[in-house]
């Protein structure tokens, strides 16, 4: 079964249950179900092909998503939060003839831009197609494959992770079941749709019936009203907790009719939960783990141990199997380290166009996620950093996210980052990037590292800044840390 047909169930059993809203727009599921088949209807003539879709984060993304399901053709959403340089490279990679795309995009980009493709249909805002050009080129993909989504990893490289069907319905179920969504639930839609946590958010909530309200994190008076508007269920990054609650009384008002807030797409802090918990005590806190390789979701932390264990991702969700592999791939006892792996129907296919990385990614069909983790004695994961973060100094291989908490824990911080460094006897060393909170002091961070660490991993300098290095995608991983260092340094 596919996601599209949920829409056309619901569509049959209650035509006039509003399935979308955006700003002062709304969309029944009857309406959505009119307007996918018209879009599909343009695409019907192409036999499973690749489709990159370029769209805005609203009711229009989501009706160009599905049209491509239901006519049977491969979703390669492009984030338009990307710049532009770097949808070029995805499209190098992708090998994509064909795009469906907005008046809007096509004029923000120009027509140069879409001269790559064979190709080129536009949509406008009441669901009327413009066909630019259209040449039907025969390809061989694989048969269960439905969506492909683009994510860097640490690398930096992007990687097509190809889903089919079944992963996606699958994780939606599971989701579904965590937070017991219902047909009664509004879900806030904030973040982008076009990677794996938006895209599980628009899955589950309309697999299960409900409604979901879709806005962006640009203003926070928009966001708060929105919040305010009748949302159950709302989702977001910890940077967004971390910005929400930047406004404490706008916070306690607009959360006071919602149920659950779920995160993703990093851990949360023990500092958000306890502000949550101080602002809005009524709420159910649930954070959750996963990867785009597992279609969205792998593990939660259940919130009635969201305080106490919030350092952990906490369990599996229902239809996954999560365990800890030493390097014969052998499973370890609780307390030892090795790598998460995890095996389900929501695993990916494999990486697009790249067999090599896919054998290494899934093997005996378990997914290697490449976090260095722990199992605790209660069955919950710990996780402790990545497997390719380690550094290597002389002889000794250093986990950067370790030492990070470590300083953190013992020092009067907001954040520390940890930066692998060139040094001419051990090959590396480390350097320290700190976001300063009002009683740092750096001397005292040094005195700490010299009493309280082995020299080698004493820093080198210590740099304060004065935000996150984030990447492209709104994650902290290596490459960003080691990018926001180089500009640091440069800009000196």
């Amino acid at each position: 079964m596919r996601i599209d047909a949920y829409i056309s169930e619901y569509a049959r059993k209650n035509p006039q249950s509003v399935a979308l809203e955006e700003s002062k727009s709304s969309i029944s599921y009857g309406c959505l179900e009119r307007n996918i088949c018209k879009i599909a209807s343009s695409l019907t003539d192409f036999n499973h092909c690749r489709f990159a879709i370029l769209a805005e984060s609203g009711i229009q993304y989501v009706e160009l998503l599905m049209a491509t399901y239901r006519s049977e053709n491969i979703a390669i959403p492009l984030p338009i939060e990307f710049p532009r340089f770097s949808l070029e490279r995805i499209l190098d990679s992708a090998h994509i003839n064909n795009i469906i795309t907005t008046d809007k995009q096509y004029s923000r980009f120009g027509k140069i831009f879409f001269e790559r493709f064979r190709t080129v249909i536009t949509v406008s805002s009441d669901s009327s197609l413009k066909v630019l050009c259209k040449e039907i080129k025969d390809e061989t993909n694989n048969p269960e494959l439905r969506l492909v989504l683009y994510t860097s990893g640490t690398t930096g490289t992007p990687k097509g992770v190809m889903l089919s069907d079944r992963n996606l319905v699958a994780n939606g179920e599971s989701i579904i079941e965590v937070l017991g969504i219902s047909s009664e639930d509004k879900g806030a839609l904030v973040i982008s749709p076009h990677h794996a946590f938006g895209n599980s958010i628009i899955n589950s909530h309309l697999m299960a019936g409900g409604s979901i309200l879709i806005g962006t994190m640009n203003f926070m008076n928009s966001v708060f009203n929105l919040i305010g508007s009748g949302v159950s269920i709302f989702y977001g990054v910890p940077s967004t907790y971390r910005m929400l609650l930047k406004y404490p009384d706008r916070f306690r008002e607009a959360f006071t009719s919602v149920r659950t807030v779920a995160s993703a797409g990093g851990g949360m802090d023990r500092s958000i939960v306890k502000e949550i918990r101080e602002l809005a005590p009524w709420l159910e806190i649930l954070p959750m783990y996963g990867q785009t390789e597992a279609t969205a979701r792998l593990a939660y932390v259940p919130s009635p141990d969201a305080d106490e264990f919030i350092d952990t991702i906490g369990k599996a969700i229902p239809g996954v199997t999560l365990d800890v592999f030493d390097s014969e791939c052998m499973s370890l006892e609780p307390n030892i380290e090795g790598e998460l792996v995890a095996r389900g129907e929501n695993i990916l296919l494999g990486y697009l166009d790249d067999e090599t990385t896919t054998g290494n990614k899934v093997v005996n069909g378990w997914l290697h996620t490449g976090d260095l983790a722990q199992k605790l004695p209660n069955g919950y994961i710990k996780l402790l950093g990545r497997k390719d973060d380690l550094i290597k100094i002389g002889d000794h291989r250093v986990n950067p996210r370790e030492i990070e908490r470590y300083i953190e824990k013992n020092n009067k911080v907001s954040r520390v980052f940890v930066v692998p460094v060139s040094h001419e006897l051990m090959g590396n060393a480390i350097s320290l990037m700190v976001i300063p909170d009002q009683e740092t002091e750096v001397d005292s961070i040094f005195a700490f590292c010299r009493k309280s660490l082995p020299g080698y991993l004493c820093p080198r300098e210590i740099l304060l800044i004065d935000y996150l290095p984030l990447s492209e995608n709104g994650k902290i991983s290596n490459r960003s840390i080691i990018e926001e260092y180089h500009h640091v340094k440069d800009s000196m």
